[in-house]
């Protein structure tokens, strides 16, 4: 249940990698919202990028902030295969959650995390798909809520990244095991960003190759979509969007270092441009933005924008897709 107060949120970050140092510049970014008084470091670097942050209270298992009773919430910047585990122990904790995406990396984690989030509903819970939080997707929606595009018939993302391994230091921090390798089927951030749009997946097919991998979906609002990924690409990162309804189209795409975004309304050359969002990265707004929807959520001032519950779908979704890429057939997606 959300909490009516004006103090700030008292939060834990659990890790201080990439993620999780984007994550502490949001909450830093709202200081009249929240504040970050401790935080969960496992390495040398980490337990020095804590000082240089100011973190008043460092641990060393994740587990120690659940018996805190200063830490209000818990922000898990950690590798997927710990996530359903985390986000459980910290919901029976009394906490509220921020878990990083993906929510978990199993049928059986799905199961557990509804039932956790049934259980616990006084919590707030949420899964860190920041891309909802980009200005120019958040646009876009807003443009669909209000029907701007008519019925939605196609939807579709590109997701290319080819990333720096230094970028992401977690499997040395947390560890590595092959057992805890998901495979879960293609981009889950462009599969995540057309749920948004075009609601629940009812059916999916998909094929790759050793340099890529697409999925067809069908929505159960009989619209239909596309999720190209790659982590083979030689070009600048992308996670593009194009919506066609039938009185509009929205496409959206990155260009100078910046996502643009057109709404077409007719055959000519006459779009309304969508609000513009600096390169995904560090120091780029979107981070604020998604801290500030977590808090306000908590203190009772705004909804989740998205929800766990959200997030396990995906993993559901995408679970059905790697099944359709191990078979080569179609696929029914599985949801309680």
């Amino acid at each position: 249940m959300a909490q009516a107060s004006r103090d700030p949120v008292r939060v834990c970050l659990v890790g201080l990698g990439w993620t999780g140092s984007n994550h502490f510049a949001g909450y830093s970014a709202i200081p009249d919202k929240a504040r970050v008084v401790a935080a969960v470091v496992r390495s040398e670097p980490g337990q020095a990028k804590a000082r240089q942050f100011g973190i008043p209270k460092t641990y060393d298992d994740w587990r120690a902030p659940l018996e805190d009773p200063e830490v209000e919430a818990i922000d898990f910047c950690t590798p997927g295969f710990l996530h359903a585990e985390q986000s459980i122990a910290a919901l029976e904790a009394g906490k509220h959650v921020f878990c990083e995406a993906p929510a978990c990396q199993s049928g059986a984690d799905c199961r557990r995390i509804r039932w956790a989030l049934m259980s616990h509903p006084d919590q707030i819970a949420v899964t860190g798909h920041v891309a909802r939080s980009w200005p120019t997707f958040v646009h876009a929606k807003r443009l669909v809520d209000e029907g701007a595009l008519g019925e939605l018939f196609y939807v579709s993302s590109n997701y290319a990244h080819k990333p720096d391994p230094d970028e992401y230091p977690s499997a040395k921090t947390w560890g590595r095991n092959i057992l805890n390798h998901a495979r879960m089927g293609v981009g889950y951030h462009s599969l995540d960003l057309l749920r948004w749009y075009a609601g629940d997946v009812y059916e999916v097919t998909g094929d790759q190759t050793d340099k890529c991998g697409i999925a067809v979906l069908h929505f159960k609002n009989g619209a239909l979509g596309k999720v190209f990924s790659s982590g083979a690409v030689v070009r600048p990162y992308i996670l593009s969007l194009s919506i066609y309804g039938s009185e509009g189209t929205i496409v959206c795409w990155w260009e100078e270092n910046e996502l643009r975004g057109h709404l077409h309304r007719s055959a000519e050359w006459q779009p309304t441009e969508l609000e513009r969002t600096p390169m995904h990265g560090r120091g780029s707004p979107e981070w604020a933005y998604e801290m500030t929807n977590f808090v306000d959520s908590i203190r009772g001032r705004d909804k989740p924008r998205c929800p766990m519950g959200e997030g396990v779908a995906m993993i559901e979704t995408s679970m059905a897709i790697q099944q359709s890429l191990d078979t080569g057939i179609r696929v029914r997606v599985v949801r309680p």
